[in-house]
């Protein structure tokens, strides 16, 4: 093993778009060992200075990421007609409410 300087790793555009998708999925990096990953891949790619190691830091940081989506707990996202059904139920009158149901 070599003396080699340790480089230092910067965080762009890469890693703020992979940290503001871990918050989106709700995955918190300290708790899934992917995800830090992810985050660490994302910052080798922002600090890559030859275009094959950025290739080589993407694909693994797709692969990491994939694996992460997988395990992320479902999101509650309602669909049109749910939208739709609130804005109804928020137009009717309170009696109008009472009888719907």
């Amino acid at each position: 093993m070599g003396d080699a300087p340790k480089r230092r790793l910067r965080r762009g555009a890469v890693a703020a778009a992979t940290t503001a998708e871990l918050a989106d999925l709700g995955v918190d990096p300290a708790a899934n060992a992917s995800a830090a990953a992810a985050l660490r891949l994302a910052a080798e790619l922002d600090s890559s200075p030859s275009p094959k190691d950025a290739a080589t830091a993407a694909r693994e940081l797709r692969q990491a990421m994939a694996m992460v989506r997988a395990a992320a707990p479902p999101k509650e996202r309602g669909d049109r007609m749910d939208e739709l059904e609130k804005r109804r139920r928020e137009r009717l009158s309170p009696q109008a409410r009472k009888g719907s149901g």
